[in-house]
């Protein structure tokens, strides 16, 4: 334990829509567009580092008029009949994830930055030929380029402005573990991956060589009882997250994640068989290679006609 914590949090659960908030949507990075910044990082040799905001929801001023009942222990002599009025948002404020956002973006727009068309979370900045890049997840941010002094004058403004730790080099994100070497980079979620593990059972179970058996077919009828759909839908949308660093499960994770509607034995017994196959393959994960010229070269096959329900063609594609 490092330390001992208590937050005010506001009871959002309260809140009404068109009263006390409207949009709440928030934006956050993608998992594909993580990966290709640490890929395109270590194919120009850069470093990545990771920063993150302390108390991240409280920096924003609130645009609702929203008012806050005192806490019983502490209310103030005289006025326990008054509450308080927020200017800034509060944890547990539904539009709190928003207004962060919202905070952090005018920043990086009066410090110059561009934000990325197809990916809102994704801010560049360029200077006398030199280039920054900052990729947002709620409190999280990593950045990389190719100046570090450009880096360190970025930082210093963000310590300026927010309450933030400097986390160094990036080592652990969003349960990817990050590894920087002097040939490459190396990724992967054993750290996750031994958590799934445990949480369904499946740590001391033996270890197979295939996620799915080659010729396996089934259909959305499956053979043998039903089983809890909430159940399956956990291990299906585990595997799934587990999928941004094993590219090797994701055929077979697919084509579980069609039977989640109405699934049997046969189709969670096909589920296990993917846990069981990441039991005797924890440590794998993707090696991005330093300073190789690569050509993006893509492989694709189908087969014919041979899903069991509708007779549909499955297509594959993969690319390296």
């Amino acid at each position: 334990m490092d330390k001992l914590k208590a937050r005010l949090v506001a009871k959002g659960y309260a809140q009404q829509h068109g009263m006390d908030y409207t949009e709440v949507f928030a934006l956050v990075a993608r998992i594909d567009t993580v990966r290709m910044i640490i890929a395109l990082a270590t194919k120009k040799g850069w470093l990545i580092y990771q920063l993150d905001v302390k108390s991240a929801f409280l920096h924003r001023e609130l645009s609702e008029e929203l008012f806050v009942e005192q806490l019983k222990r502490y209310k103030q002599k005289g006025n326990e009949h008054k509450v308080y009025k927020l200017h800034k948002a509060l944890y547990g404020l539904k539009q709190a994830p928003r207004a962060w956002f919202s905070c952090i973006e005018a920043y990086f727009s009066h410090e110059g930055f561009q934000k990325c068309i197809s990916e809102q979370t994704l801010f560049v900045k360029t200077s006398g030929g030199r280039i920054l890049i900052v990729s947002v997840y709620v409190d999280d941010l990593i950045l990389t380029g190719d100046d570090e002094q450009m880096m360190l004058e970025f930082k210093q403004s963000m310590m300026m402005v927010f309450d933030m730790t400097d986390l160094g080099r990036i080592r652990f994100f969003l349960g990817i573990e990050v590894l920087q070497q002097t040939n490459g980079t190396y990724i992967c979620q054993r750290k996750y991956t031994l958590e799934v593990l445990k949480q369904f059972g499946m740590e001391e179970s033996n270890a197979v060589m295939n996620p799915i058996v080659s010729g396996f077919k089934t259909n959305k009828i499956g053979e043998g009882n039903k089983i809890d759909e909430t159940y399956y839908k956990q291990i299906v949308g585990s595997l799934m997250y587990i999928t941004a660093t094993r590219p090797d499960i994701m055929f077979g994770v697919s084509f579980i994640s069609r039977f989640m509607s109405n699934p049997t034995e046969v189709h969670l017994q096909a589920a296990k068989r993917i846990l069981r196959y990441l039991k005797g393959t924890i440590n794998y994960g993707i090696f991005y290679k330093k300073n190789e010229n690569r050509q993006l070269i893509a492989y694709t096959d189908s087969d014919y006609a041979t899903d069991l329900t509708n007779r549909k063609s499955t297509s594959t594609m993969s690319s390296c």
